[in-house]
Formats: C-alpha cells, sequence, structure tokens
C-alpha cells in the first residue's frame, strides 16, 4: 500500500491515534498548524478527510457504542466511566471537530467544489458517499445536527431536525448515485481512494446500502415504508462480501488500524475488555468468530476459553477476554459497510413485512459466509431476534449496532443503574462543549437532558 498518499496518511492517523485525551483534535496545534499550507489539492483533501474518518469510525465514538451495547466492556479510567454513561459534553469535543472541521465536513465539500469545477463527477459522486456516511453517522448519534447551514464561515448555524437531516442525506445519496453512474472522469480519484481504488460500481452500491441503513434509522417512527423502502435499497446494495467499505490501514507508524492503536500504542491496552454478554452468546453458538474478536482467558495446551465483563464489573466464569482476537493486527481494514449488513438489513425489513421465508434466506446466506465452509448451520427465522442477533455479531465494534438496540431493543442487555439516566442506556450523546459555547442554537445540557428523556426524534422510546 505504499504509495504518494502515505505520508499523509500516516501524519492524520497518526495525530488520531491519540485517542484518550478527549480534547486530541481540538487544540491548536492540530487545527490551526502555521506550517501546513492554507489550501491544498484535491488529492490531499480527499485523502485528509478519509483518514480523519477512520478516526470517527475506530475510536471514541465507535468505543462508546461497543460499550453501550456491550460488546465492549471498559474497565478502568476513562473507559469505565463512559461504559457505565458517566458522560459530559467536553467528552465528544474532539469527535465533533472531526466530524464538521479538517478531516471532515469542511473538506469533504472543499473536494466536492473542486471536483465540480473541473468537472470531475465521478470523484465528486465519491465525495458525496462519504459525506452521507459521515452525518448519517452524526445525525444517528446526536439527533438534530448542523447540516443545512454548516460550514467553516458560519459558526452559528441552525439545528436541523434528525429527520429532516435523513430525508437530505437520501436527497444526496440520489445525487452520488448519479454523479457516479455518469462515467465523467477526467484524471480521477485512482488511488487517492483508499477504499474502492475509484470503482464507481463499488460506490453505487455502497450508496444504495447506505440509503437502506439511513431509511431504518426512520423506522422506528415511520413503519412499514421505510422498511419497504430500506429493502428496495438493500436489494442494490453491497452485492458481495469483496464489495465491503472498510477502512485502510498498513503496518507502518501511523497508519495502523485505530484500535490496535487504542491497544498497543496509546496505554491503554488493558482498559477495555470483552463484554460478557456478546462473548458468552458467541461460545453459547460455538461461534467460529470468537477467535477474530478476542483473546482466550487460558493458556495453550488447553482448549481456549472465552469470556466477557458486564458493565458493574461482573465476569464470566472464566474470567474476561482481551480485545486481542486475529482481527486486532496493525493493518486490519476495519468494517464499516458490509455484504452483510445489507443482507440483514433485508432479513430484518423482510421479516417485518411479513416474509419470514425471506428473511430466513437472507440470515443463512449471513451464517454459512461465517468461518470455514460451511460456516455455521442454517435456521429458521421466527423472530425479530434471530435477526438482530447475526447483526449484532457481524458489526462487531461498528457504530451501527447502537443504533440497531435503540430501535429493536436487542441485544436484551441489562444497563448499568445510572440514576442520570433513569436507569436505561442513553438514547444520544451531549453536543460537545466546544458547540454550546460558541452557537446560540445549541441546546444546553440542561436543555438536552429535558427533551424528551435524553432521547432522539427517531428513537422516542427506550427499551426496558
Amino acid at each position: 500500500m505504499r504509495s504518494s498518499w502515505s505520508t499523509t496518511l500516516a501524519t492524520a492517523l497518526l495525530v488520531l491515534g491519540a485517542v484518550g485525551c478527549s480534547n486530541f483534535l481540538s487544540n491548536d496545534e492540530v487545527t490551526g498548524n502555521p506550517n501546513q499550507p492554507t489550501s491544498a489539492t484535491r488529492d490531499a483533501l480527499f485523502v485528509a478527510f478519509q483518514a480523519g474518518q477512520f478516526g470517527v469510525q475506530e475510536y471514541g465514538l465507535a468505543q462508546v457504542a461497543c460499550e453501550w451495547v456491550q460488546q465492549c466492556a471498559g474497565v478502568q479510567r476513562f473507559s469505565f466511566t463512559r461504559g457505565t454513561y458517566d458522560i459530559i459534553d467536553t467528552d465528544f469535543n474532539a469527535d465533533w471537530a472531526q466530524i464538521y472541521g479538517g478531516g471532515g465536513l469542511k473538506e469533504i465539500r472543499e473536494v466536492e467544489a473542486s471536483a465540480t469545477t473541473d468537472n470531475e463527477i465521478v470523484y465528486r459522486g465519491i465525495a458525496k458517499v462519504w459525506e452521507a456516511f459521515t452525518m448519517g453517522t452524526a445525525a444517528s448519534l446526536w439527533g438534530d445536527i448542523p447540516y443545512s447551514q454548516a460550514g467553516p464561515d458560519n459558526p452559528t448555524p441552525v439545528f436541523d431536525d434528525q429527520m429532516a437531516v435523513y430525508d437530505a442525506l437520501q436527497v444526496l445519496l440520489d445525487g452520488a448515485i448519479a454523479d457516479l453512474q455518469s462515467g465523467i472522469v477526467q484524471t480521477g480519484v485512482g488511488a487517492n481512494d483508499f477504499v474502492y481504488g475509484g470503482d464507481a460500481a463499488k460506490w453505487i452500491e455502497a450508496a444504495h446500502t447506505l440509503k437502506a441503513r439511513f431509511f431504518l434509522h426512520t423506522a422506528e417512527v415511520r413503519g412499514p415504508p421505510a422498511y419497504t423502502s430500506a429493502l428496495a435499497e438493500a436489494q442494490l446494495g453491497i452485492s458481495t462480501p469483496l464489495n465491503n467499505f472498510t477502512s485502510a490501514h498498513t503496518q507502518t507508524q501511523g497508519e495502523q488500524n485505530g484500535w490496535w492503536q487504542f491497544y498497543n500504542l496509546s496505554g491503554f491496552g488493558q482498559d477495555v475488555v470483552a463484554g460478557r454478554f456478546l462473548a458468552e452468546l458467541m461460545v453459547a453458538r460455538n461461534d467460529p468468530r470468537l477467535a477474530e474478536y478476542f483473546a482466550p482467558t487460558n493458556s495453550p495446551p488447553a482448549a481456549p476459553t472465552y469470556g466477557g465483563q458486564d458493565p458493574d464489573g461482573t465476569e464470566s466464569a472464566v474470567g474476561a477476554s482481551q480485545l486481542q482476537g486475529t482481527r486486532a493486527t496493525p493493518d486490519f481494514r476495519q468494517p464499516y459497510v458490509t455484504w452483510q449488513e445489507n443482507q440483514l438489513i433485508q432479513a430484518e425489513a423482510n421479516f417485518v413485512l411479513g416474509n419470514a421465508a425471506a428473511a430466513t434466506t437472507n440470515v443463512n446466506a449471513v451464517r454459512a459466509s461465517v468461518g470455514p465452509a460451511p460456516g455455521l448451520p442454517p435456521i429458521a427465522v421466527t423472530s425479530l431476534a434471530n435477526v438482530m442477533e447475526e447483526k449484532y455479531i457481524a458489526l462487531f465494534q461498528n457504530i451501527e449496532v447502537f443504533n440497531d438496540y435503540k430501535r429493536t431493543c436487542y441485544p436484551p442487555i441489562t444497563p448499568f443503574p445510572n440514576p442520570s439516566f433513569s436507569g436505561v442506556i442513553p438514547g444520544r450523546l451531549f453536543y460537545a462543549q466546544s458547540e454550546t459555547n460558541v452557537n446560540p442554537n445549541a441546546p444546553s445540557v440542561a436543555q438536552q437532558l429535558a427533551t424528551n428523556g435524553f432521547r432522539n426524534d427517531n428513537d422516542p422510546a427506550p427499551c426496558p
């Protein structure tokens, strides 16, 4: 993977690798380096925002989601407090900056504008997919967010309604697909595209899967029409695991997988372990992915044992596994939007719309793909939990599992009894203090807590 982009990627990811300090991207040394040029080429901006969004998907927000759905458990320091919902607004300054500032929406839109000027329409389409992915992630976690007025020249944008943001992203993705189908390329993006190398057909599939994902995000309030739309889009979505939308990492310092950096470079390697619910579920299924996700709690030559920990510190009888399975390597490409997710979106939509047979086909396609052939044995889908169990396991360390939990209440986990959130898992995150300090349109912490039980519009009721 060594090419002209490697130095830029390494620099960006090395900065992001400082996860653990909540201000790792909010200081002037990162956001206002006087030694950096005031303008950059389109390709350099494209490289920078990809690296930035790898950080969004692999560091703080991903770890919050992993802990809150009990795929992971925080053992000490900020990982423990985060897992018990002891959160404050400053915890999210870095994530907010990475979504909206350098390495985020600002540079994505600069790439789109440059591509428009130079008639690089396919290039623009790729950037639009990234914009939708980035802002859809933000809307799912914070609800109402700045979007229609967001930009570096407007420090006080309005907060758009969450459902309006999702509607706008559907339009954006339709435009992205049209751009990608246009075939209009001058020099193109080529190797600067770390995901698909400029392959428009693969980006089109990813765009359809994102559309399906975002329709599901509205299904709790919009009901069957949202599922119908999600199913139609997923049927055009990622068609093979070979077309998965993943990150790009190498063995080179600064370019490594974010979860690996957290464990091996940051000094926090013992702070997060396997979640008890996930580990014990996978043990009960004899799931071959155990060795991919976790390290055994015992030593050879004994047969490996796996376990986890609850947010309250309760461990499995065999102890808690470290997150050091075979995928915990520096160059592991973290999966963001995948064929497995696409199949299980179809399964959920099919089941909710009354087609259990089709849902069974989707679920068993995923089960057959797991581990060495013939994979996991087929099952009959008789409940939504059958579908969501497969997705919960398949999307390990993916932020999307938190959105699935809010919509379906799977997994059936016991929240940590934090009285600040009435004994339930929080439905959203606090807006960054860096935003509320300067933008009068941003609700205060007190206003956020008083609004709809600290839940987003698309998720009006907590799980029991």
